[in-house]
């Protein structure tokens, strides 16, 4: 039992300090605003999105940016349903959108061929990128490209889940956001982790000068991830968009297949562009939350361990808390604390399952089926 004990005692102390280190990344996010009017190419890369893609439209054309210095691309990736209709009616009507789209019959990385096809027809100064399931305020065009001065390659933005209506919706809405604030608080602390399609901004040149390296992408890394560790790499700063009209909305999971599917595209789309600070951060964690379960198998056996354990986790819940807490008052919406404690309770479970299947094993994405690498053949819908 001491090992287990040890084991215990030595991840917890590396988890704690490690997300109070992040913790402190969140109060290093501002940045000076500039008031140039870039052109800006906002790209919607969109699949069987009938249902949500009307409302994301009208939100971008209700941008209170100037209409002659913003285009939309839809880009089409082979949808079935009423989505290309949609958009053919939207890009008749209004003389700034336009669309690609990948042929049925067409060798295609899903969602990547898509893209690259809308990237190569852009004319933005800067790419503002977000999806078809997404409703975007006002002022999204116009807080983006204020965050863009010289030294600015890209910019991230917050995306949540519109106000949960129940506990499920809370978790799930919760467990969103905790992505969110840890590709944050990397930035913060002068890294890099993940951000999202829905939500992000960069330079087209980054796009210039990586396109055959993003060309020759296959599934993973993902395309928002991909952009990232680029414009890291290029000596470009990249800044957090904090102004609550930069917030997007989406929808939360449909189902929990939904919920457990969504959460494996995302542990799995990481691939060879991982850091070597987001490794030292989520392998230890990994081995923290497995010692969890280790020690409450042990307490059966021998009671002395359950102090040890409640103190660790009373030390994980609270160093979590502040990241959390410091994350939803950046953006006015600290009622999503109220989902902190169901979320802690599953989250050592959820956050292994994920990993090692997201990693392992295949799982089904918008009627996908895919391994870490490949799509491998259509499935069934969610």
């Amino acid at each position: 039992m001491e090992i287990t004990t040890y084991l215990l005692i030595a991840t917890g102390a590396f988890y704690f300090i490690s997300v109070l280190y992040l913790f402190a990344g969140l109060f290093r996010l501002n940045h000076k605003k500039n008031d140039k009017i870039h052109f800006c190419s906002v790209i919607v890369a969109v699949h069987n999105e009938e249902s949500n893609l009307e409302k994301c439209l009208n939100s971008l054309v209700n941008q209170n940016y100037p209409a002659d210095s913003f285009e939309v691309i839809i880009a089409d990736d082979r949808s079935v349903d009423s989505t290309p209709q949609i958009i053919n009616r939207y890009c008749q009507k209004y003389p700034n959108f336009k669309s690609v789209s990948v042929r049925p019959d067409e060798h295609a990385i899903p969602k990547k061929t898509a893209l690259l096809k809308a990237l190569d027809n852009a004319r933005g100064e800067i790419i503002l990128s977000t999806d078809g399931d997404c409703e975007q305020p006002q002022g999204w065009i116009r807080q983006m490209n204020a965050c863009f001065t010289d030294e600015v390659g890209m910019v991230i933005g917050h995306v949540g889940y519109f106000k949960p209506q129940n506990l499920w919706q809370g978790i799930d809405a919760l467990d969103y956001l905790t992505h969110r604030a840890l590709g944050a608080a990397f930035i913060g602390v002068k890294s890099v982790y993940t951000c999202t399609a829905a939500n992000m901004a960069y330079r087209k040149v980054i796009f210039d000068q990586n396109r055959d390296g993003f060309k020759k992408l296959k599934i993973r890394p993902a395309e928002d991830n991909y952009f990232l560790h680029c414009t890291k790499n290029s000596g470009y700063k990249i800044a957090v968009a904090t102004d609550s009209e930069s917030i997007i909305q989406t929808r939360g999971a449909i189902s929990f297949s939904h919920f457990m599917n969504q959460r494996f595209r995302w542990a799995a789309y990481g691939g060879n562009i991982t850091t070597l600070g987001v490794k030292l951060f989520f392998i230890p964690a990994l081995l923290f939350y497995l010692s969890i379960w280790i020690a409450l198998l042990s307490a059966f056996f021998s009671p002395a361990i359950l102090p040890v354990l409640l103190w660790v986790i009373a030390g994980k819940m609270f160093s979590d808390f502040l990241l959390i807490a410091r994350y939803t008052f950046l953006y006015k919406i600290q009622y999503m604390i109220r989902y902190f404690l169901p979320l802690s309770l599953i989250h050592p479970i959820l956050a292994l399952v994920v990993a090692l299947k997201g990693n392992l094993f295949s799982f089904t994405w918008k009627n996908r089926r895919y391994t870490k690498e490949h799509e491998i053949r259509h499935s069934i819908s969610l």
